[in-house]
C-alpha cells in the first residue's frame, strides 16, 4: 500500500454523505480498508464535482509513515535507506514549518524538529551531494537541538538562520 492511498468514484448523494462521514471518523479513531492510516495523514486532499446529478469524487491522502510493513519503503534505495530525494523532500517540509515558527516567534512542534534533526544526521552520511558544507551544517543542527532542548527561541533563531545559509550556500553549488 505505501505511504499514499487514492480513492477515485462516483457517488450518490447519500454515498458521498456517508463518505465523508465515514472519513471524519477514521480521522478521528483510525480506519480501516479504504480509509486505513488515514488518521496520520500528512497530507489530504478531497474534491467533489456534481455531474449531472452523480458525485465525481477523488481522494488523496499521504500518511507520515508507511502504512503497511510487508511494501518496502518507497523509494528507497537498496541498503533501506530514502533516496537522497525523497530524503530532500521531506526536510523541505520540516524546515520550512520550523523556519516560519521560529521566524514567528513560536516554538515549532518538536515532531517537526525531531525530524528535520535525524534527516539532516543522514543527509550528510549521503556522498557527492556538498560534503565540504556537511561540517558547517553539522554544527549548525547541533545548536539547533541545543536550543531547542532548552527552550531558547532566541538561539534557535540564529541556529535556523545558520542553517539557512548553509542550505543556500550548497544550494547554489549543487542543485
Amino acid at each position: 500500500m505505501g505511504n499514499e492511498t487514492k480513492i477515485d468514484k462516483y457517488l450518490d448523494k447519500q454515498a458521498l454523505i456517508a463518505f465523508l462521514r465515514d472519513l471524519a471518523e477514521a480521522v478521528e479513531k483510525g480506519g480501516k480498508e479504504e480509509f486505513a492510516c488515514v488518521d496520520d495523514f500528512r497530507k489530504l486532499k478531497i474534491s467533489v464535482k456534481n455531474e449531472f446529478g452523480r458525485f465525481s469524487l477523488k481522494a488523496r491522502f499521504k500518511s507520515a509513515a508507511e502504512c503497511s510493513a510487508e511494501d518496502l519503503a518507497e523509494g528507497a534505495d537498496e541498503s533501506g535507506r530514502p533516496k537522497y530525494k525523497s530524503l530532500k523532500k521531506r526536510m523541505k517540509s520540516s524546515f520550512r514549518m520550523i523556519l516560519k515558527l521560529i521566524h514567528e516567534g513560536q516554538m515549532p512542534p518538536e515532531a517537526a524538529v525531531r525530524s528535520f534533526l535525524d534527516d539532516s544526521a543522514l543527509m550528510v552520511t549521503y556522498p557527492g551531494f556538498g560534503d565540504e558544507y556537511y561540517d558547517e551544517y553539522t554544527h549548525a543542527c547541533a545548536a539547533l537541538r541545543t536550543a531547542f532542548e532548552a527552550g531558547d527561541l532566541e538561539a534557535m533563531h540564529a541556529a535556523i538562520d545558520v542553517i539557512a545559509h548553509e542550505k543556500s550556500r550548497c544550494h547554489a553549488k549543487y542543485d
